[in-house]
């Protein structure tokens, strides 16, 4: 006997109209139009429109800057533990004074006060800040860690005014009566036709604009905050003294540093002549000659403790000879040009303190864009 069968659901009922001999389905009435929305339901979607595009651009800024933060916690892991603040040893301090490390631009938006309230930043005067062995900083630039200084952030010529110049006639281009170049009103203790030897022996020499003293007698009057030392070009002109040069150049160290115990001491190259005056009458400058000797001076300037600078390098074209562009018809003293970029090259290697001159516009300071970006951080 064969299974009954489920009952089908009765299909829906369908209206037909019937035309001429066929039957066809009549079709559904028409539905009315929507009405048009109106102004308000326009400015509701409008404004939920907008929500939209602010939620998007919010998340998008948040993770980029979770992402910075990410990256900023990746380079910490890979940092040397000198960097990241552990525990390694001090360097010496260099003629009395404490090294410090890079600028700390961002100083004061996550530190407390003594009450603890936490700071806010000022961004008129952002600069350089003091650093402490435990504080979280960032650095901007390579901390000085060598004798030779350099280029590092940018000071204002007013980083000269406790300072002197000694020298030659190259260094007596700075006074008042010869190209009168401005270096923020340093003493300038600079002489024609001098040599180490006259330093060390007291010997009496002429000033362009103080006439006639001892050099070393003035600078002991003095006793300026830092000392820049030219020297060498006379005494080198000719080859077969070079021991006795360095020797000399050594005691008249000593001498300075003891008629200045506070003083810190900035020591530039000697400086080459052009091509054509090295093959003339100078073979004691040219580069084969200066280079060894200058290397020599660097030496003593690392076992004492003093900073070195190395001017012949702003000033040597691509064989090591002093650059045309910069050097008077003689091949060996500089034009006026040339004492502008000598001026600027010391303006840019100075080693870190945040109680330096800093130039708006020096690496020590944030661009516009940065400070706008941090601004706008939750």
């Amino acid at each position: 006997m064969p299974a009954p069968q489920e009952p089908r659901s009765p299909r829906p009922e369908t209206e037909y109209t019937w035309q001429g001999d066929w039957a066809r389905p009549t079709p559904p009435p028409e539905q009315p139009p929507r009405p048009a929305p109106t102004d308000r339901q326009r400015r509701q979607a409008a404004r939920r429109r907008r929500e939209m595009r602010r939620r998007r651009r919010r998340a998008a800024f948040l993770g980029t800057a979770a992402g910075i933060l990410v990256l900023s916690g990746i380079i910490t892991l890979i940092l040397p533990k000198s960097v990241k603040g552990e525990t390694e040893p001090e360097a010496p301090a260099v003629m009395g004074t404490t090294q410090l490390v890079a600028p700390l631009p961002y100083a004061g938006t996550n530190s407390n006060d003594t009450n603890g309230t936490v700071q806010t930043l000022n961004w008129g005067t952002v600069g350089p800040q003091q650093q402490s062995a435990d504080t979280g900083y960032t650095y901007t630039a390579t901390p000085q860690k060598s004798v030779q200084l350099g280029e590092f952030g940018r000071v204002s010529t007013s980083w000269f005014a406790d300072a002197a110049f000694l020298g030659d006639s190259l260094t007596a281009g700075f006074c008042a009566n010869e190209y009168n170049i401005d270096v923020g009103g340093a003493l300038i203790c600079g002489y024609r036709s001098i040599s180490p030897n006259t330093i060390v022996n007291r010997t009496t020499v002429t000033n362009p604009d103080r006439g006639e003293e001892v050099a070393l007698d003035v600078l002991a009057a003095n006793q300026p905050a830092k000392l820049y030392i030219l020297l060498g070009t006379n005494a080198l002109v000719q080859t077969g003294n070079e021991d006795s040069f360095i020797n000399y150049y050594a005691r008249m160290l000593d001498e300075l540093r003891a008629a200045l115990p506070n003083t810190t001491f900035y020591v530039q190259s000697i400086l080459c002549a052009t091509q054509e005056t090295v093959e003339d009458d100078a073979p004691g400058l040219s580069p084969d000659h200066i280079g060894p000797i200058n290397q020599q001076i660097k030496a003593l300037c690392e076992e004492r403790g003093l900073y070195y600078l190395d001017l012949n390098a702003e000033f040597s074209d691509e064989n090591g000879y002093l650059l045309t562009d910069y050097a008077q018809p003689d091949g060996v003293h500089l034009t006026v040009s040339g004492y502008n970029k000598w001026v600027s090259y010391l303006c840019t290697h100075t080693p870190y303190s945040k109680n330096n001159p800093y130039q708006p516009g020096s690496t020590y300071y944030l661009s516009e864009e940065m400070q706008s970006q941090l601004a706008d951080l939750p």
